[in-house]
């Protein structure tokens, strides 16, 4: 069987965590319009030789697109080819940061089952391909050292997550306490009202007027915890939350605010995953949501 497959381009920035100054295009492979003999499309786990090509089309590129529209089964044997044979170590989602995070956390071996790690997630993403390509990443990452892991990002401000707030907190309560009850105000003026989805579908019924405090408390919420990040108090002993962790927790919460006023949303997508690379150093696999 040969397949066209078609994917989207998405431009990749590189973009400092405050997400000033102007952006600048780095080096991504989009994955878009080969055509490639898939005689298991339907077979997550078939062979992966005739997938050889993908390393011609990627070369030495930090971030390889797998496209929206591509078959989930072949988007699987892709991203298993690209961790397995080009040693790329995160997958990046159209996710929102925060249940990305819950992902990230199973696949790395916490107690979770799969099922609820993706319950977690977008109802898109609580699919059995889904499910399919956590416990693979999963299995992959099993007897593993850390840095040899393949880590799972939700690259996206679609919606925020209690995790990010009760996080945030702690956060501060450990690093600056002193700054905590200015934390704490922002975080109520944020609260979620009802489910993710709710909160979503709540805040894109707002005005601009309506908005503005809120995205004003996102702002001043991201640089409190960007400033508290620089501290070594931040760094010291075990905190209960990783200081990188906070500042992506802050800015995809601030993104998600943002963006729900004005055309914002690649640019913190690209924020996120630059972010990510400088932390971790590794190269990326990013896909869009669709998972037919």
């Amino acid at each position: 069987m040969r397949l066209t497959v078609a994917g989207v381009r998405r431009r990749t920035y590189r973009a400092d965590q405050r997400l000033s100054g102007r952006a600048r295009p780095r080096r991504a492979a989009s994955l878009v319009g080969m055509s490639i003999d898939v005689p298991y499309l339907s077979r997550p786990q078939g062979p992966l030789d005739e997938l050889a090509q993908l390393r011609r089309t990627v070369g030495d590129a930090a971030v390889a697109g797998l496209g929206t529209h591509t078959p989930f089964a072949l988007k699987h044997r892709r991203a298993r080819h690209l961790v397995e044979q080009l040693g790329f170590r995160t997958i990046a989602w159209e996710e929102s940061w925060g249940s990305g995070v819950v992902l990230d956390r199973y696949v790395r071996g916490d107690g979770s089952s799969a099922r609820d790690a993706a319950g977690q997630a977008r109802p898109a993403l609580r699919v059995q391909a889904m499910l399919d390509l956590l416990r693979w990443m999963r299995e992959f990452n099993r007897g593993r050292p850390g840095w040899d892991q393949v880590r799972f990002v939700g690259a996206d401000v679609l919606e925020p997550r209690v995790l990010q707030h009760v996080e945030l907190h702690q956060f501060v309560a450990h690093a600056a306490r002193e700054l905590l009850p200015r934390a704490h105000e922002l975080l109520l003026r944020l609260a979620l009202r009802g489910t993710p989805q709710e909160h979503a579908a709540w805040y894109r019924r707002l005005t601009e007027d309506e908005r503005r405090p809120l995205v004003a408390a996102a702002r001043e919420l991201y640089d409190l915890v960007g400033d508290v990040a620089g501290r070594r108090t931040a760094r010291r002993g075990r905190p209960v939350v990783d200081a990188d962790d906070a500042v992506l927790h802050a800015l995809a919460l601030l993104g998600f605010h943002e963006t729900g006023s004005g055309d914002l949303r690649d640019r913190y997508v690209a924020g996120i995953v630059a972010s990510w690379q400088r932390r971790t150093g590794h190269r990326v696999v990013y896909s869009g949501t669709w998972v037919a």
